[in-house]
């Protein structure tokens, strides 16, 4: 779908703090292959980097702390905030939000969007995620980040799992399970989740038993760096019409026996 010229009205907040209130004509997202910034995607991210490196801007506490900044940057290659009214997302992003604040406007090199052979005024969009900013190699497309691993491999992992969730079922019928649980920086499971239709005992019981597998963790790392991640582990239930058949059988013969010697 190609961009459109709307006209919006717009609360901007420019780099000096004090907001203005305009009706413009902006895009509401750059053209499909027109970048906001020289060098594109790739040139953005080094120079991110290089910016908290070089000023030493340090990462949040919690490491999964991400906020999506929205830029207006006008025909002349000046830049303007866009107000965030999303204050439940800013306060808990509070330290990346800040963390945006202090990064964008180091960042010099705009490019306004082209519209019709004019330069028109759009608004860009920034992912800051400040772990992935400060433990960042010089040049991000060199970055490496490494999954999980179980000890003894995820196909033992699932085993056990399945065996778990297997003791509590109590009928023959297609069941879809999710059950969630982050590994943290110690390699260490938590904070498990089972999203299914189990009672809160059941649930219970099966997390215990969750907590109880022996295996070890290598975290997830970043660079070299560990961080806590969150896994997600669907099961499935199929029904099983042979087991439906002689379960029905049984029943059938019982009935027939206790029948006959009445």
């Amino acid at each position: 779908m190609s961009t459109m010229i709307y006209r919006v009205i717009l609360f901007i907040s420019i780099l000096s703090g004090n907001q203005v209130f305009a009706q413009r004509d902006v895009l509401d997202q750059y053209p499909i292959g027109q970048d906001f910034y020289a060098g594109g995607i790739n040139e953005l991210n080094k120079e991110l980097v290089k910016i908290v490196k070089e000023h030493k801007f340090l990462p949040c506490e919690n490491i999964s702390e991400e906020y999506t900044v929205q830029i207006l940057v006008n025909e002349n290659s000046t830049i303007n905030y866009v107000k965030d009214f999303d204050s439940v997302n800013i306060q808990r992003n509070k330290c990346a939000f800040d963390f945006s604040r202090k990064l964008i406007p180091y960042l010099k090199r705009w490019m306004p969007a082209k519209e019709q052979d004019k330069f028109v005024a759009a608004i860009a969009k920034i992912g800051i995620k400040p772990f992935y900013l400060y433990y960042s190699k010089d040049d991000p497309r060199k970055n490496e980040t490494k999954n999980p691993v179980y000890s003894k491999g995820m196909e033992d992992f699932g085993s056990e799992v399945s065996s778990i969730f297997q003791a509590k079922i109590n009928k023959n019928e297609d069941k879809r399970t999710v059950l969630t649980f982050v590994v943290n920086e110690k390699g260490e499971m938590e904070d498990f989740k089972i999203d299914g239709d189990y009672t809160a005992s059941d649930k219970n019981s099966m997390i215990k038993a969750l907590s109880r597998i022996k295996g070890k963790w290598q975290p997830a790392t970043f660079n070299g760096i560990p961080f806590k991640t969150r896994l997600r582990q669907p099961l499935r239930q199929n029904f099983d019409i042979q087991t439906q058949v002689e379960g029905m059988s049984r029943s059938t013969n019982q009935n027939t026996y206790n029948n006959r010697y009445r």
